[in-house]
């Protein structure tokens, strides 16, 4: 398989190191600064895998669809306008989508999705807490955003970005708190606040690893896929 990879930070660099190891071909790389370069890039490539930041959308977009190249993107912290660019691009070629590349984060949503409903409608409060590496830039991350839209997905509860106002815990809120620090790979915990009890569901990733590994999966599942807009789950 033949990679054009975006992104030369560290999910990059390990991107690389391991489509070489299982001998993938990585056909050109580009970064924020070389970006521009992709406009003129013409040489054929089976999936392009982007793990960069949200500036580096736009000239993504135009080559997809000048090339119909299936896309992997695992950049997190785009706005609504973003994504509906990821959706239309979509209908040009095969995107996956992902804030987690991990199989555990899965086994968390699918958790989250199936009880939180219950949970809440009978006395249960949640918080979420996450925390990463002292680069990273969005707040909260992209899985906690996920996260949150498996517990609530009608957006019942009012979000609280940390807790800094005096006062009682109110009904209706779901606190989300962020940890910057290190070389933390990524940590996800909710916390369900019963009466005399408390249900922990937490997820540890203990390397980037696991990031870049699921990246490579779903590349190798989206090249066989129709065009159109694909999550991580729903291929492996």
């Amino acid at each position: 398989m033949k990679i054009l990879l975006i992104g030369n930070g560290q999910m990059g660099t390990l991107i690389r190191k391991l489509a070489l190891d299982r001998g993938m071909v990585v056909a050109d790389s580009f970064h924020t600064e070389t970006i521009d370069r992709l406009k003129d890039f013409d040489q054929p490539a089976d999936v392009l895998i982007d793990f960069s930041s949200p500036q580096a959308l736009p000239a993504i977009a135009d080559y997809i669809q000048r090339t119909k190249t299936p896309l992997v993107c695992g950049t997190t912290g785009y706005d609504e306008d973003a994504r509906q660019q990821l959706a239309f691009l979509a209908t040009c070629a095969p995107v996956l989508y992902s804030t987690n590349f991990s199989a555990g984060i899965i086994i968390i949503r699918r958790i989250l999705r199936e009880f939180s409903a219950y949970l809440l409608d009978n006395g249960f409060e949640a918080e979420l807490i996450e925390a990463h590496h002292s680069q990273k830039q969005d707040v909260p991350s992209g899985t906690a955003k996920t996260l949150l839209s498996e517990i609530d997905p009608e957006r019942r509860l009012q979000r609280v970005i940390g807790r800094r106002q005096q006062g009682t815990r109110g009904r209706q809120e779901i606190g989300i708190h962020s940890l910057r620090g290190g070389t933390e790979a990524g940590r996800h915990k909710v916390i369900f606040f019963g009466k005399d009890e408390q249900i922990e569901i937490a997820h540890s990733a203990e390397s980037r690893e696991i990031f870049a590994r699921g990246a490579l999966l779903g590349a190798e599942k989206l090249v066989r896929q129709d065009k159109g807009l694909y999550t991580f789950d729903q291929l492996i």
